[in-house]
């Protein structure tokens, strides 16, 4: 490999470029972007339920008001949480082994 993947496709991945910046191959910032990436989609927002005008959204929860197709206007509740198919998640790896990595990819 030459240079920076543009992309982190597997858990082999991760860990190859993680090597080569702890060996000073690579920019080990640009390497803690790329790893910190892989927890974006680590919480999705999810409808729950179809509130009145004046609910107040909770902790965790947003409020969107939508049309349907014929103008009538309504609200729809949704919550933040974990996302089941988050890509590291796909990739093998736990949020704790990218926090992990994350702390050996700390500037000196």
């Amino acid at each position: 490999m030459r240079g920076m993947p543009k992309w982190l496709n597997s858990k082999e991945d991760v860990y190859l470029v993680v090597q080569l910046a702890i060996e000073g191959q690579l920019p080990k910032s640009d390497v803690r972007k790329k790893v910190s990436a892989l927890l974006s989609d680590e919480k999705v927002w999810q409808f729950k339920k179809t509130v009145d005008a004046g609910y107040v959204a909770g902790e965790g929860e947003k409020v969107v008001e939508s049309r349907d197709f014929e103008g009538n206007v309504r609200y729809e509740c949704y919550e933040l949480v974990d996302n089941q198919h988050a890509r590291y998640i796909q990739m093998g790896l736990t949020k704790e082994e990218i926090q992990n990595i994350l702390n050996e990819l700390k500037e000196d």
